[in-house]
């Protein structure tokens, strides 16, 4: 009489392998989503600091925005903007932009950028 179906080991062995592979396709879809959301943070992080660096560069150097300050903004996350301004006639910008980690609530520097302005655009 011929043989029909598979053997237990024969299932056993199949159901491991496409456990590993499914296990496998699992890992790299959740380490695809954290990377597109970090890419989406920095993306966001660096609008928001070119937006503050044009706001410094269209304002009169005797405006109070020269003085240093932060900045609470939420889009799919909240973000921190914070800026120091530093000296005299040429003066030092700072301004750093930190995003809130989902998992542990805590501040993370995504961006810091560093110019020097002077009162002559």
């Amino acid at each position: 009489m011929p043989n029909r179906g598979f053997t237990l080991i024969e299932v056993v062995i199949t159901s491991a392998v496409v456990a590993c592979g499914v296990a496998a396709v699992a890992s790299m879809f959740s380490l695809a989503v954290r990377a597109d959301i970090a890419n989406r943070q920095a993306a966001v992080a660096a609008a928001l600091l070119y937006d503050k660096m044009e706001q410094f560069r269209s304002t009169p150097l005797n405006d109070p925005l020269w003085a240093d300050g932060a900045d609470d903004i939420t889009y799919d996350t909240k973000y921190m903007r914070v800026w120091q301004v530093r000296g005299g006639p040429l003066r030092t910008v700072t301004i750093a932009i930190y995003a809130e980690n989902a998992s542990n609530r805590k501040q993370s520097e995504l961006i810091r950028a560093t110019t020097l302005v002077s009162g002559t655009f």
